[in-house]
């Protein structure tokens, strides 16, 4: 049959029709591919609750031997990786028996790293001396804030000089002045530094 007046219509071949139709992806194949699109998408928030789950920790208060700043039943929310440094409120397993129960977790406060040299304490004020200076603990209340206990340590390497704010109430490192690490706790029994707590 012949078409006047229009224009003859040109047919491609099946080779030239097969080049230019685009593909089409089946149902199939784009289901496929959810649930992969799925987790990619679920793995970025479930890989950064690993890691603050393992970075992060949070602890109960048994006593008072931290108080006024914390008394038994407070919470604290603590970190793992934060090297500590004095004035921290740092976690740390008992490994000296101070508490009465092996291995308990202990809350207590840096007051010299390695290398410091604490004194208890300063003439009149009764302040602990730190590297030959008094220090100021407005949480240690105001008489003889650095304690009853007379001492002049040396911090060893690798640990850190810890005691309770309610000095008169704390098992710290003043007990174990005398034993061969003079009451240092190594860094590697430090659970983590206090960085929240509430009731």
């Amino acid at each position: 049959m012949t078409l006047t007046g229009a224009r003859a219509a040109t047919v491609p071949s099946a080779e030239s029709d097969a080049a230019t139709v685009p593909s089409v992806e089946s149902p199939a194949a784009r289901r496929g591919r959810r649930p992969f699109a799925w987790a990619i998408a679920a793995a970025g928030p479930v890989a950064l609750a690993a890691v603050l789950t393992a970075g992060l920790g949070v602890a109960t208060v048994q006593n008072d031997s931290m108080s006024p700043t914390l008394r038994g039943g407070d919470t604290v929310a603590f970190d793992r990786w934060s090297a500590p440094a004095r004035g921290d409120v740092v976690l740390l397993v008992d490994r000296e028996g101070w508490s009465g129960t092996p291995d308990a977790l202990l809350v207590k406060r840096v007051v010299g790293v390695e290398g410091d040299v604490v004194v208890c304490c300063e003439a009149g004020t009764g302040r602990l001396v730190v590297n030959g200076q008094p220090v100021d603990e407005p949480y240690a209340g105001a008489s003889r804030p650095g304690g009853d206990i007379p001492f002049r340590v040396t911090v060893p390497d690798d640990a850190v000089w810890v005691m309770g704010d309610n000095r008169a109430a704390s098992a710290d490192s003043r007990l174990s002045v005398s034993e061969p690490g003079h009451g240092g706790v190594p860094l590697a029994d430090l659970r983590g530094v206090a960085r929240l707590w509430w009731s």
